[in-house]
């Protein structure tokens, strides 16, 4: 193989790497910048003026109450939840599908060509 063709080849492979490296990034639930919304450590509060403070707050009779009742899935329904895809995903499916429809035209033509010098 000449000096170009390796290059070609070795440039042609890191750039296939490079794609496939981005579509699993994409597919992550990477974030950019908001550290707030997955991360429960972060508490937001409002400033308190000092005139509140000296105010007592009034006495609130606290009631027992029960927990909140839980609704208990199957495992067939947590597998079978809907779940959002990820545009890669998505894009992997009709990739896939368009592959798939096109490998089966493509037996039926080799199968036709064959079938006409088997005759």
């Amino acid at each position: 193989m000449s000096r170009f063709g390796k290059r070609l080849f070795s440039i042609c492979i890191l750039m296939l790497l490079g794609v496939l490296f981005g579509m699993q990034l994409a597919g992550s639930s990477f974030n950019r910048g908001d550290n707030s919304a997955g991360n429960p450590a972060v508490v937001k509060t409002e400033p308190v003026s000092p005139a509140t403070e000296s105010v007592p707050a009034p006495v609130v009779q606290q009631e027992d109450k029960e927990p909140p009742v839980v609704p208990v899935m199957s495992p067939s329904q947590v597998l079978g939840a809907e779940q959002s895809k990820a545009p890669v995903d998505v894009l992997a499916d009709k990739t896939a599908g368009l592959l798939q429809n096109l490998s089966h035209k493509g037996m039926k033509w080799v199968v036709s060509l064959f079938s006409g010098v088997a005759e």
